[in-house]
């Protein structure tokens, strides 16, 4: 991606800040792997980590974040014992090594002692790559919907306290980076932050392939280069029409059929071999990607949005669910709202919604089907 590599180039005048949105499956965890390797190939110290649920408050997020820094550290400082000290490291380097932590907490005046802490680690870490010669450091965090703010003010802050603290060492000129990846419900977590933390981030939005010829026809015939396997072109064709172009459901129905021409000895997939293995590439596709998202579900939760299949969509208007369900509109609200935080949802405007996951309106048609005989 070569607008990630230009961000890096014109750190620390412009400060290097990603947002990366988009559905489940469309490829964002492989994207941001691509993204450490650019960063590591323009000379950045790294750090990727996967978000969870339970690093949504300050202490856990904090001490998550100064695990990987010291690892981060720990690492350049063996760099600097196998290679002995580092002697050409330019004027600009030299100068951002004086930055102290009181230059870093003077942008930080009013806030936590979390955000005081977290400036130390990072400011240290930052420090230590330009001493080995690295051009700064980048932290990478995907699942970064996971964390958001409280809307009390006496609450936990979680990202308030990670973007702040990042903008006050930015102000202070040290090349840091941070890239945060996430469903589409991170652009919102942003904006209703108690910090400018939109307005930190370039953004880009990840959407599915397309194209027949073109990157979906790509993303399913490249791989059998080489290998011998064949695929009629109308097995292509439908295999791309019904996964809609999103990279997890391109490689699964792929694997599928390998899987199945491998077990009868042959070398080619056809409709024929599709129409007899679809159903289990469902099967396999429900277990795997949808019902995890749908169980840990509170049963009201689970209900509301089992009734949201019977809505038009796209987008799911609660004004639809409301004609249908003998909920309140209050109650209505809060559900969707508690699916919005479990990540199930995102809100695209005032009373109109998505679901995070894609064709999940058709995975919800199959289990109430299920349920049904």
């Amino acid at each position: 991606m070569t607008r990630f590599a230009k961000i890096l180039g014109a750190a620390p005048e412009i400060p290097a800040n990603l947002r990366l949105t988009g559905l489940r499956g469309v490829g964002k965890s492989v994207l941001l792997k691509e993204l450490e390797a650019i960063a590591r190939d323009a000379n950045w110290s790294v750090a990727r980590v996967q978000l969870e649920p339970r690093h949504n408050n300050e202490s856990e997020l904090r001490d998550l974040i100064t695990s990987l820094a010291g690892v981060a550290q720990r690492r350049m400082s063996r760099t600097r014992a196998l290679k002995g000290k580092v002697t050409h490291v330019v004027a600009a380097s030299r100068e951002l090594l004086q930055v102290t932590i009181e230059d870093v907490t003077f942008s930080l005046a009013g806030g936590t002692d979390s955000e005081a802490e977290l400036a130390e680690t990072l400011l240290q870490t930052v420090k230590a790559a330009l001493e080995t010669g690295h051009a700064g450091f980048a932290l990478l965090l995907d699942e970064a919907q996971a964390i958001r703010d409280d809307k009390d003010r006496g609450g936990e802050h979680p990202l308030s306290m990670l973007v702040a603290t990042v903008n006050a060492l930015q102000e202070a000129g040290l090349p840091i980076a941070l890239v945060l990846c996430g469903l589409p419900t991170l652009r919102a977590n942003l904006q209703k932050a108690r910090t400018y933390s939109e307005r930190m981030f370039k953004a880009e939005n990840i959407a599915e392939l397309t194209g027949n010829p073109g990157p979906a026809r790509d993303a399913f015939v490249v791989p059998l280069e080489g290998t011998g396997v064949t695929a009629d072109d109308d097995l292509i064709a439908r295999v791309l029409d019904e996964v809609e172009g999103y990279p997890f459901f391109i490689q699964l129905w792929g694997a599928e059929l390998w899987e199945a021409a491998k077990d009868v000895g042959r070398a080619h997939f056809d409709i024929t071999m599709l129409d007899a293995i679809e159903g289990q590439i469902y099967e396999r596709l429900d277990e795997e990607f949808y019902v995890g998202r749908i169980e840990a579900l509170t049963p009201s939760e689970q209900d509301l949005l089992l009734l949201s299949e019977e809505c038009p969509y796209p987008p799911l208007r609660t004004a639809d669910l409301r004609a249908r369900s003998d909920k309140s509109q209050g109650n209505i609200n809060v559900l969707m709202g508690r699916l919005t935080e479990q990540g199930v949802l995102y809100r695209i405007q005032n009373g109109q919604y998505g679901y995070t996951a894609p064709k999940f309106a058709e995975y919800l048609a199959r289990r109430k089907a299920s349920m049904q005989q």
